[in-house]
């Protein structure tokens, strides 16, 4: 499993590497920088409340699904319509509730439009995660590896013609852009499904409670758990635009720093959603996960500290060379923001061992405490600091809830604490953290000096053994007999 586990994350991280970063910094960013930071703002804010909400409308399925069918493939013929059935009427319900909820905080109905264009682009965005949990359930990892880019590709060919055209780009409007959402979700459900025939599935929107009530209630330990980390990791750029009376403006700040952040997270995203069946299966058939766990913390680890290290420490120039215009409340932003990148990454390893062996309750009390404390610090942060209080509530929030799910894993899961592994880790930290003080480079332009900070930092884990390139080396020559 540890060298399919490579194998796959090899061929998921590559092709995700070539299209997510251009979507991210050539169509997502542009549309920022085309209408403004303010108007950009908006729209993130929006965004934020339809994801903090996207559980009335998953309620936990495409985990539950996911779980379930790494370990029972022949549940997916009866379970596939039912839920699918289910979720039609959870659309309805959950379109209705981001509507009730923007008019209770103080949007008014001029904004209900837009707003609810984003939440069915959500609804959209939900049924192809829920396809793709069939996809990855039944083990077919390169099919979900396609699937996961492939809105994105259609996002860079539409938003591509839109604003890099000369005649178009002048009269580029926010809603051309959730249109161009769209149609790339709609022509991703498609393909999914696509990939998904001759296993007999069909459509249902037939509503049986009796039928569907054992699956909903096995699943509301997941709708919590997304639910909590939704709250914890969206409320920031909502309460920015709804606390400050230039809130859109600042959320539009916060959200340039935010944006490398997400670009980041996404590399560990693709871990998780490769980890869990993996994980659940092999928990199913009481195999040893520790080998899997050591390999993706390792891999982790060294990523996301190394990237860390490298963006910290040219976030002035990499923010004024990405932003038209550029406060200093980005750069500062971003340089606490990039080091959550840290712990989301060890909670994508531990959360994920921990949702594949079923140990949720333990899991959703933690996350519960975290949704409070990042509430409060939010709260108190925003007002006095704008959008740097709120990456630095970020970073506290994510250190927190990343160390407490690695106590739990360790406490309730079948993996052990390896000591050689620990101090591995804790050499390379201390190495790296020099790395951070070190005085700038007098020579050489930032990128070049960046390059160099990457290839470092990676020469540093490899020492330390967090990047398990004998597997790689042994995969690749296995693969290239075949």
């Amino acid at each position: 499993m540890k060298r399919e586990f490579l194998l796959n994350i090899l061929f998921l991280v590559g092709i995700n590497l070539l299209i997510k970063p251009l979507y991210i910094f050539g169509i997502d960013l542009k549309v920022q920088n085309t209408l403004g930071s303010q108007t950009y703002g908006l729209f993130a804010a929006l965004f934020s409340l339809s994801y903090i909400l996207q559980i009335i409308n998953d309620a936990g399925l495409q985990q539950f699904n996911n779980q379930t069918l790494s370990q029972d493939r022949g549940l997916l013929r009866d379970q596939y319509p039912r839920l699918l059935g289910l979720k039609f009427w959870l659309a309805v319900i959950y379109l209705a509730g981001c509507a009730l909820i923007a008019l209770s905080i103080g949007y008014g109905p001029e904004i209900l439009p837009l707003l609810l264009h984003i939440a069915f682009n959500q609804v959209l965005l939900s049924w192809i995660l829920f396809i793709r949990s069939n996809i990855s359930g039944m083990g077919m990892y390169r099919q979900d590896s396609l699937v996961s880019v492939l809105d994105k590709f259609l996002m860079l060919a539409i938003c591509g013609i839109l604003l890099y055209h000369p005649d178009l780009s002048a009269r580029f409007t926010l809603s051309w852009f959730v249109w161009a959402q769209t149609i790339s979700f709609l022509l991703t459900i498609l393909v999914g499904r696509a990939f998904l025939r001759g296993h007999g599935l069909r459509f249902s929107r037939s509503f049986s409670w009796t039928s569907l009530r054992p699956l909903v209630m096995k699943s509301l330990p997941f709708a919590l758990a997304v639910l909590l980390m939704s709250a914890y990791t969206r409320m920031d750029t909502l309460l920015l635009e709804r606390l400050l009376p230039d809130g859109d403006h600042e959320a539009g700040i916060y959200y340039m720093a935010y944006r490398l952040l997400d670009a980041a997270n996404n590399v560990s995203l693709l871990f998780a959603g490769l980890l869990l069946p993996m994980l659940a299966q092999m928990l199913a058939r009481r195999e040893d996960v520790q080998p899997l766990v050591v390999v993706g913390t390792r891999l982790l680890v060294a990523g996301s500290v190394v990237t860390a290290v490298a963006v910290s420490r040219y976030a002035d120039p990499i923010i004024h060379s990405l932003y038209d215009q550029a406060p200093g409340e980005a750069v500062a932003s971003l340089k606490l923001l990039i080091w959550s990148f840290v712990p989301v990454s060890m909670m994508y390893v531990f959360g994920t061992l921990l949702t594949a062996g079923a140990r949720l309750n333990l899991m959703n009390k933690a996350l519960a405490f975290t949704v409070v404390i990042n509430l409060v610090l939010l709260l108190v942060l925003i007002p006095l600091h704008g959008a740097v209080g709120a990456a630095t509530a970020t970073l506290v929030t994510q250190s927190g809830v990343a160390l407490t799910m690695i106590i739990l894993a360790f406490r309730v899961m079948p993996v052990r604490l390896d000591w050689k592994e620990l101090r591995g880790i804790i050499g390379f930290l201390l190495v790296m953290t020099g790395l951070v003080l070190l005085p700038p480079f007098e020579q050489g332009a930032w990128t070049l000096q960046f390059g160099v900070i990457l290839l470092i930092g990676l020469a540093v884990a490899a020492s330390f053994g967090l990047l398990p390139l004998g597997n790689l080396f042994t995969l690749l020559r296995s693969r290239s007999r075949a």
